[in-house]
Parts: C-alpha cells; structure tokens; sequence
C-alpha cells in the first residue's frame, strides 16, 4: 500500500509490503502442501523517489498473506483478513483444504501508524475479531462515515456451501468501526464540492464543539482526502490517501477557520477522478464530503499558480496546548459488527 502522502513528507511516495509469502521459484508446484506453508510475517517499504533500496519496516508478528491494507482518515492503516498458511489461490489438489490454497484464517485486524517509532508502529491492543474467515476473493472499502466495509471469500472454483466445506462461498458482510466512530464527529462548513491542482485555496468553518471547547485543537486538525479504490483480491488498485496543507485562523469565541490549499501542483501525486474529503480533530473524521479532484478525466490537468495560506493565528488566552498526537489507541472503542 502507498502510504499517506503529507506535507511531513515532502508528498513523496512510500510503498508498504508486508506478509505474503517467501516461496521461492521452484516451490510452485502442485506437488507439495502449499497450504500448511507458514506466511511471511515481514515488512518492507521503498520510497522510489528517495532512494531505490528497500528498508525493513516493523514485522507484523504473525505471518499473513492476503491481508488487505485500508488507509483511514486518522492516517494510519487498517491491516484486516487473510490467512496465516498458504497462498491466494484454489484447485483441485488432494493436499487443498477444500479447494483452497491456504488454511488457518486470521480473524484478528492490526492498525499500523507510520508516525509512530520504529518498533512501535504496529499494534492489535483492543481490536476486535471477526466471526468470517476471509480469504481469497475477499476485500474491504472505507466508507464515508470512517468505519470499513469487510466481503467476500471464496477460495472455491464455482458457488460452493453447505455442510463439510471447508471455505465456503462467502455472502456475509461485516463493518469494522476505528477507534473514532463513537466520538463526536466534527461538523464543518464550507466543505467544496471540487478541487483543482494548485490556485487558491479554501475556508472551512468549525465551531468551538467542532475543536473540543479548546481552540488550540485546530493546532491538530487536517484536512484529509482519501479514494478508496478499486477492491478486490485483498487489494485497492489505485487507494490514495493525502493529506492537503493548512493554516488557521482562531476566533475569540473559540471558532476557528481551516484554512486549507488545494492539490499540489502534480496531478501524479493524487490523479483525477472522485474522492471523499474528511476534516479530522485529534484524529476523529468528520463524515466525508465527496468532491471531484481536478476535471475527474484521464487527460492533461490544467495546473494553477499556488495561493500562499494565512499565517496561522490563535489568541493568546485561548493558546492552553491541544490534546496532541493523532487520535486515540489503535483499538479503544474499535467494533465490529456483522451483517447478514
């Protein structure tokens, strides 16, 4: 997964790899019990523009392949579904279970943050496990609203159920709810219903609710863009996740407005095309405004001359330090919630 681009980083791309698995090139083959091999627990990432090295990256404890990577609006990543044996994949071989190419589900999500130190960046504490084995076939999508769609598995050549199958067709649905969905969402105003690459950039109203009742909270308040993409075979082909850059401007009653830029001046670093939009106080997303970034085609992106943001402004008496960091716990409060 590409992980969230920021102003910290310059919106250079960096690719997290991990689990899989470390089969060689003469181990596939048919002839042998690919399912009871142990997955990959490693982690890798590269960021091409910086360096063409890979560097090893904080390991996920349990090896897993066909995990699916969501990037969330608090900027860090959900890590949900898959097996801890075996590879993605099905046939008609007697070591299969079934006819899957893996076993041993794993239940149990992981929240990576990328922010955090080296060592510390991947954590379980309090997340809840689910009741489906996901597997080949199976994906996942963040919602408007910050919690995640979970479907699919079907390790299985056709439509295959009932009594004695090992990984059946797979019809249940589930949502995963972060850490933030019972929190007061913030409320603003003003949101666009577009964004161009560059040009001026633009206000969003929050309240003094919005802030927490402590208006140096804007001090940790982002303006998040995020596009789900395309899910399937545990994998979102073109998920995006950037964060714009902003300024503020603190009012005496506590009300603030974001200022917030457009797109960077590259259409490469987040392309054209539909995206939901979150503004997050202390990591908490409000509920997404879907915008058009750019003209929403595959064709050149006319590229505008940058607006400076404000300085950032809050009044003195009102300047008591935020609540800090980047949202709660990876799992205090986390959910899940089945439906058939």
């Amino acid at each position: 997964m590409m992980l969230p681009l920021t102003p910290d980083n310059n919106y250079q791309a960096t690719i997290l790899f991990c689990g899989g698995s470390d089969l060689e090139p003469d181990q596939w083959t048919q002839d042998w019990d690919i399912a009871s091999y142990p997955a990959d627990a490693t982690c890798v990432k590269i960021t091409p523009d910086v360096s063409t090295n890979w560097e090893d990256d904080d390991g996920i404890g349990q090896g897993r392949t066909m995990g699916n990577m969501i990037g969330l609006p608090d900027l860090k990543v959900l890590l949900i579904n898959g097996a801890n044996t075996g590879v993605a994949g099905y046939g008609n071989v007697t070591w299969a279970r079934g006819h899957s190419f893996a076993d041993n589900p794993i239940r149990t999500p992981m929240i990576y943050d990328p922010t955090a130190a080296k060592g510390s960046r991947w954590s379980t504490a309090g997340l809840p496990e689910s009741t489906v084995n996901r597997m080949y076939h199976s994906g996942a999508l963040l919602l408007p609203d910050g919690s995640v769609f979970i479907a699919g598995s079907n390790p299985n050549p056709d439509y295959i159920v009932g009594a004695g199958v090992a990984y059946p067709w797979e019809d249940r649905t589930e949502i995963f709810f972060p850490w933030y969905y019972d929190k007061r969402r913030p409320e603003p105003q003003g949101l666009p219903s577009s964004i161009v690459y560059g040009g001026p950039y633009f206000n969003v109203s929050l309240s003094a609710t919005d802030l927490e009742n402590s208006a140096a909270n804007i001090k940790n308040t982002k303006a998040v863009v995020i596009r789900t993409g395309f899910s399937t075979h545990a994998f979102n082909m073109g998920q995006r996740v950037i964060q714009l850059q902003t300024s503020y401007t603190v009012a005496g009653d506590g009300s603030a407005t974001l200022h917030v830029s457009s797109m960077p001046r590259n259409a490469n670093v987040f392309p054209p095309g539909p995206a939901m939009l979150f503004i997050t106080v202390n990591g908490v997303p409000s509920v997404a405004q879907w915008i058009m970034v750019g003209s929403g085609k595959i064709e050149t992106q006319p590229i505008l001359d940058e607006v400076a943001l404000p300085e950032s402004y809050i009044p003195p008496d009102q300047d008591h330090g935020s609540n800090g960091g980047n949202g709660g716990g990876s799992g205090s409060n986390a959910a899940m919630a089945k439906m058939e």
